[in-house]
């Protein structure tokens, strides 16, 4: 007969080992995170004790990151672009003048083809007439 209180206790065992595995994997990659953000691994540790991981929290996401004060550091500061980058070296685009109500292809129609007129239809230079024959296919 089979001993239901052997079969928990294994099931209990390897819930526990995976549980351990993935609490090691987890610290690993919060330990690589919080580096990578300027701060020691150590702080990691903080997490572990009551109230100060709440206040922990907070200084992590609201402090400014030692990587990022570095960056800024290297870069001279702010710069006046979107996001802090530098303004581009190049000038404005004029805006197109599209807005709505109002076409959205220059006034002045289509460009021309490269040769200043369009191509041959197949068959002669000029479509068909609307009801007439249409031309045979080229080479047919």
């Amino acid at each position: 007969m089979l001993d239901l209180g052997a079969v928990s206790g294994a099931a209990a065992g390897v819930l526990i080992i995976v549980y351990l595995a993935l609490l090691v994997a987890s610290i690993v990659g919060i330990v690589k995170i919080v580096t990578k953000a300027g701060y020691s691994g150590w702080f990691v540790l903080l997490a572990f004790v009551p109230l100060v991981n709440f206040v922990m929290f907070f200084v992590f996401a609201f402090s400014d990151w030692p990587v990022r004060k570095e960056l800024r550091q290297y870069q001279g500061g702010y710069g006046s672009g979107p996001g802090g980058y530098p303004a581009p070296s190049w000038a404005a685009q004029p805006h197109p003048g599209y807005g709505p109500g109002r076409p959205q292809f220059p006034p002045s129609g289509w460009p021309a083809a490269p040769g200043g007129s369009p191509p041959p239809w197949p068959g002669g230079s000029v479509p068909p007439a609307p009801g007439g024959s249409v031309p045979p296919a080229p080479g047919g």
